[in-house]
C-alpha cells in the first residue's frame, strides 16, 4: 500500500477541492428544498433562484474538475 502525504500547494488544492465538494453538496440540498417549495407554491422568483443555483453548480463542478486535473 502506497501512502502519499500532500504538502504545500498540492495540499492546499486538495483542501480547496474538498471545500468545493462540500459547498456543492450544501447548494444541492438548498436547491432541493427550494424545488420542494416550488411544487407547493409556484413562483417565478423561486424558478429564477433554481436557475441561478443550477448555473452555480455547473461552475463549481468545472472548478472542481480543473483542480482535480479532469479537464474535458
Amino acid at each position: 500500500m502506497k501512502i502519499t502525504i500532500q504538502t504545500g500547494y498540492h495540499a492546499d488544492l486538495a483542501d480547496l477541492a474538498e471545500g468545493l465538494n462540500d459547498l456543492m453538496a450544501d447548494l444541492e440540498d438548498i436547491r432541493d428544498e427550494v424545488q420542494d417549495k416550488l411544487e407547493e407554491r409556484d413562483s417565478e422568483e423561486m424558478r429564477a433562484d433554481i436557475g441561478r443555483m443550477d448555473e452555480a453548480l455547473k461552475l463549481l463542478v468545472q472548478a472542481a474538475d480543473l483542480l482535480d486535473g479532469d479537464e474535458e
